[in-house]
């Protein structure tokens, strides 16, 4: 099971906001609650990263993907081009005429086959970024997942690239497969919105992620005379890198600036309508 985030939240207002709500619209406090807690989730999908519900956002966390999997992966051009580009004298080479003709030998040896001889090629001549890249196969993901780490679990910048790898169109598809997962964070407070009435405005591309497998879970008292309350519970196991403290006291409060919001339309319709 999935941690939970433990954070101490002021949701004062929202509350205040939901009585007037109620009062206001008429409405039974179960109703006001259940509704509250549908913009609530909304917000915290917004608040959690990639941040905002704009396509930009995403297209910016696939990019974050993309480059994140670069740092570690290399194409066998990519190498190629810094050694034939490296500038380094014969004596240097070791075997090799020119700097273009090693590039080419590199190329060939992958191409054959001969991954621990472009291995040497690379171990040999020493050119920057490749000081300790291994050459072979694509490994499913495996080194990249090695080289996450802290809170956001991303590859750091000053990472060197770990494989030139032989068969990029495998790479390709692990880096297509991976985008595909931006917004699974934000999609576990979807679920909890759908099961409380609806997406609301909680996009398509995050959206996408609900289905067969529970990404979110709700424990609906609302029905309650006493203390009646509504539990959202986001089930991604990375949540906790994707939403903070901050965040999540931001989506309450914006989830209680919408609800009064709501109230002062209401209030000049009913004014309007009136004729006053």
């Amino acid at each position: 099971m999935a941690d939970t985030i433990d954070f101490k939240v002021d949701d004062k207002k929202l509350q205040q906001a939901m009585v007037r709500f109620a009062v206001a619209k008429k409405k039974s406090y179960q109703e006001t609650l259940i509704q509250a807690s549908r913009i609530l989730a909304e917000n915290l999908s917004f608040q959690t990263q990639p941040f905002s519900h704009d396509k930009s956002a995403k297209e910016s966390g696939e990019g974050a993907v993309g480059v994140d999997i670069s740092r570690v992966y290399k194409a066998p051009g990519f190498a190629y081009f810094y050694i034939k580009e490296s500038g380094l004298s014969k004596g240097r080479m070791k075997g090799f005429a020119s700097a273009e003709h090693a590039a080419k030998v590199f190329v060939m040896m992958i191409k054959k086959g001969f991954y621990n001889r472009a291995e040497a090629i690379l171990q040999n001549l020493q050119i920057h970024p490749f000081f300790s890249t291994e050459v072979g196969k694509f490994d499913l993901g495996h080194l990249h997942e090695k080289a996450r780490h802290g809170g956001r679990q991303r590859v750091s910048r000053n990472q060197f690239p770990a494989l030139v790898v032989s068969n990029v169109a495998k790479l390709k598809s692990y880096i297509l497969a991976v985008q595909k997962r931006v917004g699974m964070a934000k999609a576990g407070w979807a679920s909890c919105s759908q099961q409380l009435g609806g997406f609301g405005k909680i996009p398509a591309w995050v959206t996408r992620h609900v289905g067969g497998v529970s990404l979110g879970l709700v424990h609906d008292a609302s029905f309650l005379d006493r203390e009646p309350f509504i539990r959202m519970t986001n089930k991604v196991p990375w949540i906790d890198k994707c939403l903070s403290q901050a965040q999540m006291q931001r989506a309450i409060d914006i989830a209680a600036y919408k609800i009064m919001a709501f109230i002062k339309i209401s209030m000049r319709k009913a004014i309007s309508s009136a004729g006053l």
